[in-house]
């Protein structure tokens, strides 16, 4: 936020720091900068950088511009012309000086477009300023945006929003699907959890790769994720966990077995350790009490409840407009 204070003070930027709920928020900044429209907007991590021109400005030109941009700055993740805009897309882990580069790239932007006369218009259908009435269409969602365009263009906006969150309401979530896609996708993570571990390595650390493979393969299958599905994801991803983690422990078992020179191989070392665990309650606590499994679970379950929340509200495609 410091970043865009510091766009909003040097370049009598209107500040927008907005929240629909906890995943929904919109930071940015936005106005104009020399007669051109301009938005800078945070997505995660990254500073999305919007600057409106027209449709008569040469294409080729501004697209050297930007291949000059991406040679310069080691932080522009991507640069492009969509429809009647410049987007610049600006990472912040790989930026040196953040600030500095965004301020750079606006300035080399602003001057090029003030050599090629450009005129700043709607975004989207490119109308120009004395043809139609320009402000700033804001839409926080899941995925936030902020254009400035035309009063035709916001309309139309609002319509595919609508549309959207129609088509999200009526699809109906496959659960079955879901689950079992859920359970392939984490399971890519438990793979990695096993080979890691094996190596003697903390496994437990490809739980990330679980959380976002059982989400990924959920919504893959049922393109929506409801309340129920994401209570799903908690289960497939916890079963998943819980194999990698047994499967990792049958693994060292076996070694301990083989550094006694007891030849075995892994099934019978997963069956020896298993009898071990029923007969030996300290034995099966060590296997399932064990810290960072447990960490695992912990952090599994409250990725689903944020995922539920998300989940629940994305499902419904909420979202809030204004226009300004």
């Amino acid at each position: 936020m410091k970043i865009l204070k510091t766009l909003a003070g040097n370049y009598d930027l209107e500040l927008i720091d907005e929240q629909l709920s906890f995943l929904e928020t919109m930071e940015a900044v936005k106005g104009k900068i020399k007669d051109y429209y301009v938005s800078v907007l945070v997505d995660l991590r990254d500073y999305i950088v919007k600057v409106n021109i027209d449709e008569k400005t040469d294409r080729s030109k501004i697209n050297s511009l930007l291949d000059e941009l991406k040679k310069e700055f080691s932080g522009i993740k991507k640069a492009e012309v969509k429809k009647n805009y410049i987007e610049v897309i600006v990472d912040e882990g790989k930026s040196k000086k953040l600030y500095e580069d965004i301020e750079s790239i606006l300035n080399k932007i602003i001057d090029f477009l003030e050599k090629e006369e450009t005129v700043s218009c709607c975004a989207f259908c490119g109308a120009s300023p004395e043809e139609a009435d320009i402000k700033a269409t804001q839409v926080i969602k899941n995925e936030s945006e902020i254009d400035y365009i035309c009063e035709n263009c916001h309309k139309t906006r609002l319509e595919e929003l609508e549309k959207n969150k129609e088509e999200m309401t009526s699809k109906k979530e496959n659960h079955i699907l879901g689950f079992i896609g859920s359970l392939l996708g984490a399971s890519v993570g438990g793979i990695l959890w096993v080979i890691i571990g094996a190596l003697g390595y903390l496994g437990a650390v490809a739980v990330v790769v679980i959380l976002f493979g059982g989400i990924a393969g959920y919504t893959f299958f049922t393109k929506k994720m409801g309340a129920m599905g994401s209570a799903l994801f908690v289960l497939a991803s916890s079963i998943v966990i819980a194999t990698s983690h047994f499967i990792t422990v049958v693994f060292h078992f076996r070694d301990g077995l083989r550094a006694e020179g007891v030849s075995s191989s892994f099934f019978e070392a997963a069956e020896q350790l298993s009898t071990y665990m029923s007969l030996n309650p300290d034995v099966r606590g060590s296997v399932w009490f064990s810290p960072y499994f447990l960490i695992a679970l912990l952090v599994t379950v409250i990725v689903g409840i944020l995922s539920a929340r998300a989940a629940s509200r994305d499902s419904k495609a909420i979202y809030s407009v204004s226009r300004n």
